[in-house]
């Protein structure tokens, strides 16, 4: 079979989880003697060439600017990135170029924070089947991620609505649908996306998560109990809630490290976490992270679709206190390993934590519990969950 993912961006230009599936998820398809490609956004379109055994098409970018140089546009630059990237045709030429070129008997698209829509038209055009992945909110909220003014979205304000609309109606032209957790397919369901999808074609598959290649044995927990965070420190992953709930635990007995940037600088969390035990570790190597913690908290506001921190935790071993939205909740009650909180709430929170200085033996997972889990989430899984998935398609 020959698969094309089109993809915002791909390695080495990563800022996210849809970048890392795509790569990892090529090259187990390859490995399952398939031909993969991939097209993408890039800096300069440049001819296709082969990168680790996957063919790559880079396309361009729009007349605006690369998305990685966002954070450095101003916002009138902003606004016109958004508008062509809705509209402009440069990158859909690309792409229907790379179509021609690699003629791929399915084409798979993913997150589309930084595409059009139209990429849709593009392959059917051609009859070629396709098959999306949702990894976020591009098609239903104008910053793709359902989260407004400190708080999660119940569903889309009426800018996202128009926003969407362009998005809903070439969300018709799609065959199959997948969503790294259930919450992020309910949402675009209701919102009208999809809607011409069998729902046999429709598949919920977590990404992939590479276990270590060396795991080192659980230390024995003892006090303090060493809580972690990993991930952007910001309002929107909970970074505020998680200190907040820290002024309300026990006096002594714990102790968190918080590892990840602030985007305008930690100054202002380093003077909320005065006189409590908070290390900001910054950047830092994730196996050694997950070595030195004993619970991860994931505490996000936003309804994260599916929370990779968490799964990276319980691969290793490391339970998870975790807020009940979307892919944090999905996972730990999935499997019972951790504990949930009411999202947004920083009492019980601390409640939570609360409970785990009180019994650290709480923490203890079990080499069954582990394996159970690692086996669900191993890039070999995941890819015989799509491969089966587009072998299903193809026949019908």
């Amino acid at each position: 079979m020959r698969i094309l993912h089109v993809s915002s961006l791909y390695k080495p230009d990563i800022v996210g989880g849809a970048e890392v599936l795509v790569e990892q998820l090529g090259q187990e398809l390859r490995q399952r003697g398939h031909e993969v490609a991939v097209a993408c956004l890039s800096r300069e379109r440049t001819p296709a060439g082969d990168q680790d055994g996957i063919r790559v098409y880079r396309l361009g970018s729009g007349p605006v600017f690369f998305p990685m140089d966002w954070g450095k546009a101003s916002k009138p630059a902003r606004l016109a990135y958004k508008v062509t990237t809705l509209a402009g045709t440069r990158v859909l030429d690309g792409l229907d170029a790379a179509i021609a070129d690699f003629r791929p008997d399915v084409v798979n698209t993913h997150s589309l924070a930084e595409l059009s829509p139209m990429v849709w038209a593009v392959a059917a055009k051609r009859g070629i089947p396709i098959v999306h992945t949702l990894h976020d909110f591009a098609g239903l909220c104008t910053n793709s991620a359902m989260f407004r003014d400190g708080r999660a979205c119940e569903g889309q304000h009426a800018k996202c609505k128009a926003w969407g609309t362009l998005h809903r109606w070439q969300s018709a032209k799609v065959d199959a649908v997948i969503g790294v957790g259930r919450d992020i397919l309910a949402r675009h369901s209701s919102a009208g996306h999809f809607a011409n999808v069998r729902k046999d074609m429709v598949r919920v598959i977590w990404n992939p998560i590479s276990p270590p290649e060396a795991m080192a044995p659980r230390r024995d927990v003892v006090e303090p109990v060493v809580f972690g965070y990993l991930g952007r420190i910001e309002a929107s992953k909970g970074a505020d809630l998680l200190l907040e709930a820290c002024r309300m635990a026990p006096a002594d007995g714990w102790r968190l490290v918080m590892a990840g940037k602030a985007v305008d600088g930690d100054a202002p969390y380093r003077a909320a976490a005065e006189g409590l035990p908070v290390t900001f570790a910054g950047f830092v190597d994730r196996e050694r992270f997950f070595e030195e913690i004993d619970c991860l908290v994931a505490p996000p506001l936003w309804p994260e679709a599916f929370g990779r921190t968490v799964a990276e935790a319980l691969v290793r071993g490391v339970p998870v206190v975790g807020a009940d939205i979307a892919g944090v909740k999905e996972q730990v009650e999935a499997f019972g390993v951790g504990w949930l909180f009411k999202t947004g709430d920083a009492r019980d929170l601390s409640q939570r934590m609360r409970e785990i200085v009180a019994n650290p033996k709480r923490l203890k997972m079990g080499a069954s519990q582990i394996s159970k889990f690692t086996d669900l989430v191993s890039p070999v899984s995941i890819a015989a969950q799509y491969d089966s998935l587009y072998e299903a398609l193809l026949r019908g």
